[in-house]
């Protein structure tokens, strides 16, 4: 069988398909990954064969511009920025739909599965009339973001004929059911477990050391640059002086003045190696940081500065004990190393951040769930749901 998988271009959409495509491979299926730009090439660093959908592109630019180059408008409530940004991965889908239809056309691929919003591989399927998947990365997204998606994709769904996104034959979950929003989803769901996969990396040797400190780490991936920077100066000042050890998952940021010698790594850091060694986890929300603490049973501190579903990931994880949540404007260093310092002393959270640890673990794994996967493209074969 042949699954073709699509994703935009942003690691947190792409690096989630690598697990079930490498159980789709080690089952013996042939899978191809399509994504545009470098991110084609961040796919076949994970060892998986993929193709390029279209040259680099800025989900900035296309969430932030209409299509005649306008600046898009900038809303303040939840449901509009929800909406603004439905708009622009509709834009992608149309930058990138003719060439995804040929790449299916000629690889004729039995399966499609796309990444919430990744909206062009959806229409192949529609067009070929191939039955699609969609693979969450944790919460639901709110259907306002596929509403207007589709608003955006009016006139290519009038030109291929297509009355309207084409609706998934199964929905994969990789999101512990007490974590996920409440409400029934839509259509069939199978839930996964959620195997975390950052990148490629070796494991650092500190790794295996005993700490001699609690130790935190931070990233602060998609905060806004000003705001990153300054707290990545900052903060591990303040958890230094508090008696801690931080490590800094930075990536490629550049980091103002010296930093104090109980930061025991800094750059760019594959989560899923050093998690098993930290204490606590401070980050801005994205759902690949929140979903790996969890896999680890840490507790987590979410500053959720950026506009998207980083506030929703806070507030969940408040609710539920396994984390705090930090408003923007309470964010400074000091606050940042007080809170962490209750997070780390309050048992109730590690029991609630284990508990979410041990519901993911016993899930079923995507190897698992490759046989309900292969019997989609059997017509009239119905979907068994749990």
């Amino acid at each position: 069988m042949r699954i073709l998988l699509t994703a935009a271009p942003m690691y947190g959409h792409v690096l989630p398909l690598v697990p079930i495509s490498r159980a789709l491979r080690s089952a013996g299926h042939e899978v191809l990954l399509a994504a545009p730009g470098e991110f084609a090439e961040v796919a076949a660093e994970a060892g998986l064969p993929a193709v390029a959908t279209a040259g680099p592109v800025s989900m900035g630019d296309l969430i932030g511009f209409e299509r005649d180059g306008t600046p898009a408008d900038r809303p303040a409530d939840p449901a509009g920025r929800v909406h603004r940004s439905g708009r622009g991965f509709g834009r992608l889908a149309a930058h990138v739909l003719d060439r995804t239809i040929r790449i299916a056309e000629r690889w004729r691929p039995d399966l499609v599965v796309s990444e919430p919003t990744e909206y062009a591989g959806r229409l192949a399927a529609g067009v070929l009339d191939l039955p699609w998947v969609e693979h969450g990365w944790g919460l639901r997204l709110p259907d306002g973001y596929a509403r207007a998606a589709e608003q955006e994709l009016a006139p290519e769904l009038a030109a291929l004929g297509l009355p309207d996104l084409p609706a998934p034959r199964l929905r994969l979950d990789p999101c512990p059911p007490r974590l996920q929003l409440p409400g029934p989803p839509a259509g069939p769901v199978r839930r996964m477990r959620y195997l975390p996969y950052n990148g490629p990396a070796r494991v650092p040797s500190w790794v295996r050391l005993p700490r001699e400190r609690p130790r935190v780490c931070v990233t602060l991936g998609s905060m806004p640059p000003a705001v990153r920077s300054g707290l990545l100066a900052t903060v591990p000042a303040a958890l230094h002086a508090a008696g801690l050890e931080t490590v800094l998952a930075t990536g490629s940021d550049p980091i103002d003045g010296p930093l104090p010698d109980s930061v025991r790594a800094v750059g760019w850091l594959p989560l899923d190696t050093v998690l098993p060694a930290c204490d606590l986890v401070v980050h801005h929300g994205g759902p690949g940081t929140a979903m790996t603490a969890l896999v680890h049973g840490l507790p987590q501190l979410v500053l959720p500065f950026h506009l998207s579903d980083t506030a929703t990931y806070a507030q969940r994880l408040a609710e539920l004990g396994a984390g705090r949540r930090l408003p923007p404007e309470r964010a400074e260093a000091a606050d940042v190393a007080y809170t962490v310092r209750e997070l780390l002393a309050d048992p109730a959270a590690r029991t609630a951040a284990a508990g979410l640890a041990a519901e993911i673990a016993a899930l079923p794994t995507p190897a698992e769930l490759v046989p309900v996967l292969t019997a989609l493209t059997r017509k009239g074969t119905p979907v068994c749901v749990n």
